[in-house]
């Protein structure tokens, strides 16, 4: 089971329904592994408030780009 059991319930972006906590939290990552792979093979940012890596920005509450760190 994973770690991660809930998601940002402050985060105001529409979009956060697309947000890897969120859709960890609904069990995505099981249920979708090849897709949600597909979200963290190359990950360029990664969110302040949670850590998770991703590859594009859209999928995390508070990305930070990695590749300037």
């Amino acid at each position: 089971m994973s770690q991660f059991t809930d998601h940002n319930h402050e985060c105001n972006d529409p979009g956060h329904n697309n947000h890897l906590c969120y859709i960890v939290a609904q069990g995505f990552h099981m249920s979708e592994k090849d897709k949600y792979l597909q979200l963290v093979n190359r990950p360029h940012f990664k969110c302040e408030h949670c850590g998770r890596v991703a590859n594009e920005a859209k999928n995390l509450c508070q990305p930070i780009d990695m590749k300037n760190k």
